[in-house]
């Protein structure tokens, strides 16, 4: 609630200083609807490309998945995720009744992981290759910053492939901590539970396994992930446009934005508020200029509200068929 509080402050104060400052009139004559309209629908195609990834990794495995339930993960995840840490295990949660079994739930949600952060970390290097060397920005405290985040995605990229690929030493290592959980939680001291743990590690090792061989599973993955998070940091390209303005490509916007995103997740409060409005106003405003407050005001609505406002309205759509279902068997 107070990080909710912060993002909303924040926004009603951007939109109190655009009111005092600026001719909406003028503001408003000089708006294109159509490049405003391709911004608002980024969110909804990327979060169902995400739903179908989910999908087609299920399918690919051999899983009884239904695309209904990979949407409610994808959009109502999203949702949940935005507000904070609890994303995660609603994802998982909502990909199991969708129809995949606990272990392959989890390494299909490893794989995507490890795919997103990939092809993210990809995105970012690029944006900061292009942020040093094309835009000769120096090497500030904020690039420094989204340097330092871009080594951990690599690092974490590296150990889910070492997962993968040498399961072993992952696997000693899990086992000791069973053991010594063990020996200090009355849950796990029951006999068999170590065991029966690392049955559930070996399996999920084996998936991941049979997953890195499927070459047209992960030719799947990788395309679709570039296309989510392409049109994910092309909303203020879209936005741009909308207000008029031009002189700034499409990639460009693109590489900024990345910037932005990576910038942003240091703020752990829901939806990166305080975070977000920093890194877009240190790397956006050369571009926006004037435009910039308004510029900000519109991708925080696409970005941020408009992803709880359709996951909001996902969950309850669905939670009213499911209750008409039960009532009319």
């Amino acid at each position: 609630m107070v990080g909710l509080a912060i993002g909303a402050g924040i926004l009603v104060g951007l939109m109190v200083h655009v009111g005092r400052t600026t001719d909406l009139r003028q503001l408003l004559a000089g708006m294109e609807p159509v490049w405003l309209a391709a911004a608002a629908l980024c969110v909804p195609f990327s979060e169902s490309v995400d739903g179908l990834i989910f999908f087609g990794m299920g399918r690919s495995l051999g899983c009884p998945v239904r695309l209904a339930g990979c949407l409610d993960a994808a959009y109502i995840g999203e949702f949940y995720y935005k507000l904070g840490p609890a994303g995660a295990p609603v994802q998982l949660k909502l990909m199991y009744d969708a129809g995949m079994p606990a272990t392959y739930t989890a390494s299909i949600y490893t794989w995507k992981g490890v795919a997103n952060t990939m092809v993210y970390t990809c995105y970012a290097v690029a944006a900061l290759i292009y942020e040093l060397v094309w835009r000769r920005t120096g090497l500030g405290a904020a690039v420094a910053g989204a340097g330092v985040l871009i080594a951990l995605y690599l690092f974490l990229c590296g150990l889910a492939l070492f997962t993968a690929v040498r399961p072993a030493p992952i696997q000693r290592l899990i086992r000791r901590i069973l053991t010594f959980l063990s020996r200090h939680w009355r849950v796990m001291a029951r006999p068999g539970m170590v065991d029966k743990g690392m049955g559930k590690v070996e399996e999920f090792c084996g998936q991941l396994r049979a997953l890195k061989e499927n070459r047209r599973m992960f030719l799947g993955l990788y395309c679709g992930m570039f296309a989510e998070l392409t049109v994910l940091f092309s909303v203020p390209f879209f936005l741009y446009r909308g207000l008029g303005l031009t002189g700034c490509s499409f990639w460009e916007m693109v590489m900024v934005q990345c910037l932005v995103m990576v910038l942003s997740r240091i703020i752990m409060l829901p939806g990166n508020a305080g975070g977000a409005e920093g890194s877009f106003y240190l790397f956006m405003g050369p571009i926006f200029g004037q435009q910039l407050a308004v510029g900000m005001i519109l991708w925080r609505f696409a970005t941020f509200l408009e992803v709880l406002l359709l996951g909001g309205l996902w969950s309850v759509v669905r939670f009213a068929k499911r209750s008409a279902a039960r009532g009319h068997p």
